[in-house]
């Protein structure tokens, strides 16, 4: 039995918060669907580990997908031993993923009850791309029964803010979809931006390409732009470079031909364009967040 990993792979919308929730998912799926099988401890481990690499290898700015990985096989390696049985061993591994998915859970909430407290009643807000903590952030604000209406750049390729305004729909939030090269038609009306991260680092944040262009139009005219992340994403340059990713060209252009396609889901981001940081301990001023977390 392997571990079918397609549906995070094939996941281009999704924030990182959901893919590593269903990343350590998937492994208690596999797990429990393994506790009477004879498969050895070591087979399980080295499934394990290779859906691992293989969704953070596809995801590699994706600090939360990195690190919830390599922890669980870590965690995995570690307590493997001749002193411990089959059987221990998988309540063990079932425990540490209960664990890591409610640690991950519970920063996401704090993140996004901090977050909500900066909403105003009657404020108009821009966001972009699919946010899995920034969506927590409206819902708390909403079960605050505050009234807020939400601004939605659709964020192409792939369009993913077209599934964060039907979320916020549902939920009964004032919503408005917004094409991404009209975001200076609507920005003057806007009283905060919030957008998330993939990643946290010396000198900015990674996120979905496109963000640095929102928060240039932000400053220009005068909205603040808060950052909304855990400080779990937190990955410095310097110990890992931040890679390029190259999506399909045909997300951009489907034609075959001789023209080029750029389609790279992620950039850099730097922080002097941020007002203020959001995370689990509370609001920082930007500068406040770097000293505090990045030790500058």
């Amino acid at each position: 039995m392997i571990i079918d990993i397609a549906s995070i792979l094939d996941d281009n919308k999704s924030g990182s918060l959901t893919l590593a929730t269903n990343m350590l998912m998937l492994f208690k799926d596999y797990l429990n669907k393994n506790i009477a099988s004879e498969v050895s401890p070591d087979d399980l481990f080295e499934e394990i580990q290779k859906a691992a690499k293989a969704v953070i290898k596809h995801q590699t700015n994706m600090v939360l997908l990195r690190k919830s990985g390599y922890n669980f096989v870590n965690f995995f390696k570690r307590i493997y031993t001749d002193e411990i049985s089959r059987t221990e061993l998988i309540e063990s591994l079932l425990g540490k993923l209960d664990s890591q998915n409610e640690e991950l859970q519970t920063n996401a909430e704090n993140v996004a009850l901090n977050g909500s407290k900066i909403i105003a009643n009657f404020n108009k807000i821009l966001t972009y791309s699919n946010s899995s903590v920034v969506f927590k952030l409206f819902q708390k604000a909403t079960a605050q029964k505050r009234k807020f209406e939400v601004y939605c750049l659709k964020s192409d390729p792939p369009g993913e803010g077209l599934d964060l305004a039907e979320k916020l729909s549902k939920m009964d939030v004032k919503t408005t979809i917004v094409p991404d090269t009209q975001a200076g038609i609507v920005m003057d009306e806007m009283n905060i931006v919030y957008v998330g991260a993939d990643r946290l680092y010396e000198n900015g944040f990674v996120n979905k390409s496109g963000t640095l262009a929102v928060c240039l139009l932000a400053k220009q005219f005068n909205v603040p732009v808060y950052l909304v992340s855990e400080t779990s994403k937190i990955l410095l340059e310097s110990e890992r470079s931040i890679k390029s990713s190259e999506r399909d060209s045909k997300e951009v252009y489907e034609k075959e031909n001789e023209i080029s396609v750029i389609n790279s889901y992620y950039e850099k981001i730097p922080y002097n364009l941020v007002q203020k940081v959001i995370c689990e301990e509370g609001v920082f001023e930007t500068s406040d967040f770097i000293s505090w977390h990045l030790g500058d």
